[in-house]
Formats: structure tokens, C-alpha cells, sequence
């Protein structure tokens, strides 16, 4: 009998805690939008560098994790091995944010696919007998890394790296896609 009356006491004391917390957090939660454009230039192996348009929007709905779609538009790449002619990439994934301040590291994973076009390895057309370099779709990840600093109202600078991976597959031999990326600039949140 003394044992349920506790159990009881308990219990309430519980729920209590869990209504206040949950309403505490309530009121610190407020949903940010965020958007950036900026060039990334990228390293591949073998001496040979890329440039890429970045451009991502983020929605993070409070606390600590923000969501995220990032599109990256092939301009050019150079140096000793330029391997593709066209690699167009979309990403969506989650990130996590170390802190709520000004300053605001942060690191993610974002699956994604990618639109690429081999400038190495092409078949020849039977008809023809010329060289075609097929396009394809391909599934891509990357790991980021990076930082915000929120110093107006508005606006915010940002610098990250990501580490991009996956393989070109076509009907040739498959390239990897893998490549350093760094994007840096500024960017507008709500």
C-alpha cells in the first residue's frame, strides 16, 4: 500500500518535469531558413583542379540539427587530367550544429546523385565510328564540415569542406567522382 502511494508520487512528479521541460523548449524553439551562393573550387588527384557553382537553402526547425539541399553547377576543370566534361550534383541531408551563438561549427553527411559527363572514356558509335562520351546519373555522398559566423540580423558568413565520393558509371570504364571541395562567401537567413 505505502509502495503504490509513492508510485503515484512518482509518477506525477514525472509528468510534471516532462510538461515543464517540453514547454520550457517550446518557447526557445523558432524556426531559421537559410540561403548561400558562392564558387567552389574543388581538387581532384593528379594535379587537376575544378570550379563549381554552389548554392544550397536550409531549414532548421530549432535546435541543434538543420536540414539541408545543396546544388553544385560544373563551370570548368583543369591541370594535368581534367575527367570530365560536365558533373552537375544535388545533395539533401541533415547537419549538425555545435552551438548556438554567433560562431557556429558545424559537420554533416548529404546523400545525392550526380550528372556527369566522362571527357576520358567514350565508346565508339558503330555507324558513325566516332567517339560519344555518355552521360549518366549516379549516386554520390559527401562528409562536410564547416562553420557559420552570424554577425547582422540578416546575413551570415560561412566556410566549409566537404569530401565528395562515388563513381561515374556509363558504358565505359567507371571514374570516381571523389574530390575536395571548399565554399566560402556569404549568405542570407531568416
Amino acid at each position: 500500500m505505502v509502495m503504490r502511494r509513492y508510485k503515484n508520487w512518482v509518477l506525477a512528479l514525472f509528468c510534471i518535469a516532462i510538461t515543464v521541460v517540453g514547454f520550457s523548449q517550446e518557447q526557445e524553439r523558432r524556426t531559421t531558413y537559410k540561403a548561400a551562393l558562392s564558387f567552389s573550387p574543388g581538387l581532384l588527384t593528379e594535379n587537376t583542379q575544378t570550379t563549381n557553382l554552389h548554392g544550397y537553402f536550409g531549414i532548421r526547425p530549432g535546435g541543434k540539427v538543420e536540414l539541408r539541399g545543396d546544388g553544385f553547377y560544373f563551370l570548368n576543370s583543369m591541370g594535368d587530367r581534367p575527367r570530365f566534361s560536365m558533373n552537375h550534383q544535388l545533395y539533401a541531408g541533415a547537419f549538425y550544429r555545435f552551438s548556438n551563438k554567433k560562431l557556429q561549427p558545424y559537420t554533416g553527411f548529404q546523400p545525392g546523385i550526380a550528372y556527369a559527363q566522362s571527357s576520358e572514356y567514350g565508346t565508339i558509335d558503330s555507324n558513325t565510328g566516332e567517339l560519344n562520351y555518355k552521360k549518366s546519373v549516379n549516386p554520390v555522398g559527401a562528409v562536410i564540415g564547416g562553420v557559420d559566423f552570424f554577425g547582422e540580423k540578416f546575413f551570415y558568413l560561412f566556410a566549409e569542406t566537404r569530401y565528395v565520393f562515388g563513381k561515374h558509371k556509363s558504358d565505359t570504364y567507371p571514374v570516381f567522382l571523389d574530390e575536395w571541395r571548399f565554399s566560402f562567401g556569404l549568405g542570407i537567413h531568416l
